[in-house]
């Protein structure tokens, strides 16, 4: 079978974890790595390679990647990543070591990378400070996750175990899974005096992702941290407020007097990059995959939510509330609009938006359109 460019060869005894699902995962790698790097030569790290799928795709894909150092420490994906590795005429490009993630990472504290892609089964935040030291200056630390009931809410305690952040259930819940993420990341890097900037992230099927510009120094550090804050959510009227990090914060809603769930702390900051998301947005019909309407169809609201506010809003949570019927979720963006607010689309959930109008507002709106 293919997935891209890379050729995969399986027999019925096949062992070697290889997941098909995690194909527009590798899609959106490749067309980040031929946009953010585009005329800049990069060496990558793939240190859960498994089949050795992704490691082949940046390689044959991406022109501009000079080397992939792939590793795992199962001896078949060992055997498995470099079989396929020959069948791509890769040998040259790509080595394959076996070794522990954590190893290979802290191997590489001098020799760093430009572009580290974090990939495990479950939470990445265990190879975090590992990854940072060997993330080059400027360079891209990625990282999947799957674990996604802790991310969202629905095992807090897990969250707080695994992440450091306190959580509880949403409507807007794959943001907070991504902001989550971006959290805990940006703490890790505080603590070895790095800083993360957010240039890309996205919450698909079953997994959040996120691409952080890493740099050194206290600066870079504390502008990070200046990007972490507390998100007070009314589970009633749905009214949320974000406090800066270091801010005193209400325990009441200001909006229906419901005492609030305070979250965090998490990423307050922005998500992605405009200039980077229209280079994708241009790129996107030049890669080879099977989900190419999905990822452009992703890629073109993600275009329409770079600079809205943080943490969507769900048109039926909404309209529960109201005891009516759910509207059309483009019919409450159009009306927004109409009235002078900034509304759109967002990725993360095909009946959700974001505005800066109040919730209030947003009432009326959801009124109106229903009179209409």
């Amino acid at each position: 079978m293919t997935e891209g460019n890379a050729k995969l060869r399986f027999d019925s005894n096949n062992a070697v974890f290889y997941n098909p699902r995690m194909g527009l995962n590798r899609d959106i790698g490749v067309l980040f790595v031929r946009s953010y790097f585009r005329g800049r030569r990069i060496r990558v790290c793939d240190p859960m390679t498994a089949s050795g799928v992704r490691a082949i795709r940046y390689a044959s894909e991406c022109s501009n990647v000079e080397s992939v150092t792939a590793s795992d420490v199962d001896p078949a994906s060992i055997d498995y990543a470099n079989r396929m590795i020959q069948l791509n005429h890769l040998t040259a490009r790509i080595s394959v070591i076996q070794a522990n993630a954590v190893a290979l990472l802290q191997n590489h504290m001098e020799t760093r990378f430009d572009f580290v892609d974090l990939d495990p089964f479950g939470s990445p935040s265990p190879f975090f400070e590992s990854a940072l030291r060997c993330t080059a200056e400027d360079g891209i630390l990625a990282a999947t996750a799957t674990d996604m009931a802790p991310l969202t809410g629905t095992r807090p305690a897990a969250c707080f175990r695994k992440y450091g952040i306190v959580v509880s259930r949403t409507e807007f819940e794959k943001e907070i899974a991504v902001r989550v993420l971006a959290a805990c990341l940006s703490l890790s890097s505080g603590r070895l005096q790095l800083g993360v900037k957010v240039v890309f992230s996205h919450a698909s099927d079953h997994y959040a992702r996120i691409y952080v510009q890493v740099n050194k120094g206290r600066p870079a550090a504390n502008s990070s941290v200046k990007n972490l804050g507390f998100l007070e959510y009314c589970s009633r009227c749905l009214q949320r407020t974000t406090r800066e990090l270091f801010r005193e914060y209400e325990t009441n809603c200001n909006n229906c007097g419901s005492k609030m769930k305070v979250l965090g702390p998490l990423w307050l900051g922005k998500l992605w990059n405009p200039e980077l998301v229209a280079r994708m947005n241009e790129n996107a019909a030049t890669i080879s995959s099977s989900r190419l309407s999905d990822l452009q169809t992703m890629l073109d609201r993600i275009s329409g939510e770079v600079d809205a506010p943080p943490f969507y809003r769900r048109v039926d949570k909404i309209a529960h509330n109201l005891r009516t019927n759910p509207p059309r979720v483009r019919e409450i963006v159009s009306a927004l609009r109409s009235r002078g607010y900034a509304a759109t689309l967002t990725h993360f959930h095909s009946n959700a938006f974001r505005t800066n109008a109040s919730e209030r507002v947003i009432m009326g709106a959801f009124r109106r359109v229903k009179e209409v």
